[in-house]
C-alpha cells in the first residue's frame, strides 16, 4: 500500500513536520502510528491539500448541532452551543465546513464479503449515508457494492465480528462513521440520513462527481455549471 512519512506529508502539504505531528495527534487528519513513525494515506493528504485551513478540532455535538440547524432543526444543546452554531453557519457556510463536521464520525474503513453488504445495511442502527443513500436523495452518483453507512459506537464491535469485517484493507468496500453514542442524531428505524448529511458525506469524497453531487445536495453552485 502506497503511504507517506511525515516530511512526505508535510512536502505536499507546504507546512512544516511538526505542523503535521500536530495534525496526526489532534486527529485533524488520519494516520497510523507504527511504533515512533506515522504511515499516512496520500489521500488523506490530498484531501488536506484542498481545505489547508484545518484549526482546532470541533466536538461531535458541534459537529452535529450545526448539520440539525441547517436541516431546519433545533438540537439539543445548550442555547450557547445554537448560537455559536447558528453564526458559524451564517458567516462561512456549509461547503467551508466541510473538514470541520468531519468530528461527525470516526472513519473506519472495512472490507466485508459482497453478498453481507445488503444485510449489513439492514440492521438495527446502521443508517446509509453518502453513495449509499445518494439514491434517495436523487443525487447523481451510485456505487455498487460498496457500502457507506452511520453505526453507533456501542454497535461497531458486534457487526465487525458478526460479519467478520476486515479493517484497513488495501480495498475497502464499507466505509463507516462511528459516532458516539452519546450524540447519536438519528431517529429510532432511521435508514437513510437526511439530505444534509449525505451531502457533507459526498463533499468528504476524493472524487470530484462525488462531490460535484454533494454541492447539489447541500445547494452549492458546483464550478463551471
Amino acid at each position: 500500500m502506497n503511504v507517506l512519512n511525515v516530511s512526505q506529508a508535510a512536502l505536499k502539504l507546504g507546512v512544516s513536520d511538526r505542523r503535521v505531528r500536530q495534525m496526526l495527534e489532534r486527529g485533524d487528519i488520519e494516520g497510523q502510528r507504527v511504533g515512533l513513525f506515522w504511515l499516512i494515506d496520500p489521500i488523506v493528504v490530498e484531501r488536506a491539500r484542498r481545505r489547508p485551513e484545518l484549526g482546532r478540532r470541533w466536538s461531535p455535538a458541534a459537529a452535529w448541532a450545526l448539520l440539525q440547524i441547517a436541516e431546519g432543526k433545533l438540537p439539543k444543546v445548550s442555547a450557547v452551543e445554537v448560537s455559536r452554531a447558528k453564526r458559524r453557519l451564517a458567516e462561512r457556510g456549509i461547503g467551508d465546513l466541510v473538514i470541520k463536521l468531519a468530528s461527525r464520525g470516526n472513519v473506519r474503513r472495512f472490507y466485508g464479503h459482497k453478498s453481507d453488504l445488503k444485510r449489513l445495511a439492514n440492521e438495527d442502527m446502521v443508517v446509509r449515508g453518502g453513495v449509499s443513500a445518494a439514491r434517495e436523495h436523487r443525487a447523481d452518483i451510485i456505487a455498487l457494492d460498496f457500502l457507506e453507512a452511520y453505526v453507533p459506537a456501542s454497535r461497531i464491535k458486534k457487526l465487525v465480528r458478526k460479519y467478520a469485517l476486515e479493517g484497513s484493507p488495501e480495498r475497502p468496500n464499507i466505509l463507516i462513521r462511528v459516532v458516539d453514542d452519546s450524540v447519536w442524531p438519528f431517529p429510532k428505524n432511521a435508514k437513510v440520513a437526511s439530505r444534509i448529511v449525505v451531502g457533507v458525506d459526498l463533499l468528504d469524497a476524493d472524487d470530484e462527481r462525488s462531490r460535484r453531487a454533494g454541492a447539489g445536495l447541500v445547494g452549492l453552485a458546483w464550478p463551471g455549471q
